[in-house]
């Protein structure tokens, strides 16, 4: 690569979308894999020539920073660089991308920050390789360390991934654990559709919903489809069935906002003449009051219980609280947009974030732009290049109030 990438934000997320794109369509990039890996590479060498400096820790996040006179202080934007499977080119991308060009463009036209402006790219955050989600962002934080033992589908362990990762990276980059920043800012699209729905092109975050996630297993008995009487069966997909229609109708009690999703199922050993003897599924709840959520999971637990013929295992492996987003920096967001002469909306995130972890230990702030008909997570996702474009304007006038006085 000779010259930066251009200004313009769709360019930037076109060109990072070959990364993983796939022939029929979407993007599949997964923490430590061979388009992440390249990925990665293509952002850190782009902010290199944009003359930040630039660095990865031993989670393979990738930093790079124009630092501030003073030196004592550092102001962090930034989203992730993982994907879902057969995802679009905007969710997570896009923050991290904004950030970038965001902070090049305040140096290009003011020099010098006095704080340090630095952007990141989360090496994970959806949890679709391993089951962790957020593994970048916790370790970033310093609020959790991810199992290294822990496996993906292939067996592969995630320390082992890591480890094969760094190798390469840190071949071109320097390896640097990095201080905490003083706040944290994250630039993302809704993936919902009441920005779109209400004509607006700015929603200002107020919270992110509390979020658990759950592996289901259940052990049943495998027999032979054709000569096992029904009443000696013990069917794990039946039982499986039993259970989902069970939690959804306690969420249908529950009723909005909270959501309940079953998007993972597996049955084994999967043949048409043998009854399933183990099936296993994930479930993931959400709602923005924690003991709405904490309700569901007694709920969870105790219905699966009912279930005594069968053994059934309740793995919660993600368990994020709600965020409240800082009110000064908020407060700032609107302040920014009203001086545009800008509509925007106030609204809660039913999608899970980095910012929620760095929330933990900072004061911080989520800016929304439109997602065409709510649709994420899939190749069909889109944002309107103008919408893009002003979310990075709103986000550059942000990180010059905060580090340029």
């Amino acid at each position: 690569m000779k010259q930066v990438i251009s200004q313009n934000i769709n360019e930037y997320l076109t060109h990072l979308g070959q990364f993983g794109r796939l022939a029929a369509g979407g993007v599949t990039r997964f923490v430590y894999d061979a388009a992440w890996l390249a990925a990665m590479d293509f952002v850190l060498q782009d902010a290199t020539l944009r003359g930040m400096n630039v660095a990865v820790d031993k989670y393979g996040n990738g930093f790079m920073s124009y630092p501030g006179a003073t030196a004592t202080k550092i102001v962090a934007a930034g989203s992730h660089l993982d994907t879902v499977n057969k995802a679009g080119i905007y969710d997570g991308a896009y923050g991290m991308a904004a950030a970038i060009l965001a902070m090049s463009e305040l140096f290009r036209q003011y020099g010098q920050p006095q704080k340090t402006m630095t952007a990141v790219a989360f090496s994970e955050e959806e949890g679709s390789r391993f089951p962790v989600s957020f593994s970048g962002s916790k370790h970033y934080s310093k609020t959790q360390e991810t199992d290294p033992s822990i496996k993906d589908c292939n067996g592969m362990t995630f320390g082992v991934a890591r480890r094969l990762a760094l190798r390469q990276l840190t071949t071109k980059y320097s390896l640097e654990e990095q201080p905490l920043p003083s706040e944290f800012f994250e630039l993302h699209i809704e993936q919902g559709p009441i920005l779109e729905e209400q004509g607006l092109q700015l929603g200002v975050v107020s919270s992110i919903c509390e979020q658990k996630r759950f592996t289901v297993t259940l052990h049943g008995q495998t027999n032979h489809a054709g000569t096992t009487p029904q009443h000696l069966r013990k069917d794990a997909l039946k039982a499986a069935v039993r259970l989902i229609y069970g939690l959804e109708q306690q969420a249908q009690r529950l009723g909005e906002p909270f959501v309940f999703t079953v998007g993972e199922f597996t049955v084994s050993p999967g043949s048409a003449n043998v009854i399933p003897g183990l099936v296993r599924f994930s479930v993931d709840i959400r709602h923005p009051d924690k003991k709405v959520v904490d309700g569901f999971e007694i709920f969870l637990r105790t219905y699966a219980a009912t279930l005594s013929i069968f053994t059934v295992e309740v793995d919660k492996w993600m368990d994020s609280r709600p965020a409240k987003m800082d009110e000064r920096l908020v407060k700032q967001f609107e302040k920014i947009i009203t001086a545009r002469k800008l509509d925007y909306l106030n609204l809660p995130s039913g999608a899970g974030h980095d910012t929620q972890i760095m929330n933990l230990k900072m004061p911080t702030a989520m800016l929304f732009v439109p997602s065409k008909a709510g649709i994420s997570h899939a190749p069909m996702e889109f944002t309107g290049p103008e919408d893009l474009a002003l979310g990075v304007e709103i986000l550059k006038d942000q990180l010059y109030e905060e580090c340029y006085y």
